[in-house]
């Protein structure tokens, strides 16, 4: 049975999955040729900053049914986040038991449970101010720090990992105040799946129950 074990702050959520911010219409009417040409363009930091600018503008709003928000959610992870990168890293040594094709559902799945859980957090936001500081480089990778500053309590250190694909940098994990959510839903999912005789097949079982798809 899957549980929301990390239920974080509201403040934290935003940045938890970090993901749903509503993809820009004139990004998403453009060709490939040109979403690459815009995207290289852009350092990881200004990634960022245009992903949570997205996310507290159009996520925020309390009047957007709650079916509305988590689509937005996960229409903006498909878009700033590296799914299968994701999807791999969080069934740990299981993902190469399964085909590519059900690796592509589960990415699928694993934006859905995430919408639900955290989508419609942000409408509870206010006053809330998000800084991107540095970026640090280690090996392929580039880490974005960040800070959530809320108006009733300390900010909240958030540091994205990035990884440039096909000229443009893609998400591919987010920690919280030192916690790395992909190891956090690693351990959930893992745990799931020893507990149904090392079958990916009860982990996919679980979450199409959990988001109805």
């Amino acid at each position: 049975m899957l549980k929301n074990k990390f239920a974080i702050p509201a403040a934290a959520a935003v940045i938890a999955v970090v993901a749903a911010w509503p993809l820009n219409t004139s990004v998403a009417q453009a060709s490939s040729a040109e979403v690459v040409e815009i995207a290289a363009e852009q350092t990881a930091s200004e990634v960022i900053q245009k992903l949570a600018d997205q996310a507290l503008t159009d996520l925020t709003d309390e009047a957007i049914p709650e079916n509305v928000r988590r689509k937005k959610f996960v229409a903006l992870m498909d878009r700033y986040f590296e799914m299968d990168v994701v999807s791999r890293f969080v069934l740990g040594r299981y993902w190469r038991s399964i085909s590519k094709e059900e690796i592509s559902e589960f990415a699928k799945l694993l934006q859905n449970y995430l919408a639900l859980n955290y989508a419609n957090q942000f409408k509870d936001l206010n006053g809330e101010e998000f800084v991107v500081g540095n970026e640090t480089q280690n090996n392929k990778d580039t880490f974005v720090n960040s800070q959530f500053v809320r108006p009733d309590g300390p900010p909240v250190s958030i540091v994205w990992r990035m990884r440039e694909f096909d000229n443009e940098f893609k998400i591919i994990d987010v920690s919280i105040e030192g916690l790395s959510m992909g190891i956090t839903q690693r351990d959930e999912f893992t745990s799931v799946i020893q507990k149904n005789g090392d079958d990916v097949s009860a982990l996919t079982k679980a979450l199409k129950e959990k988001t109805g798809l």
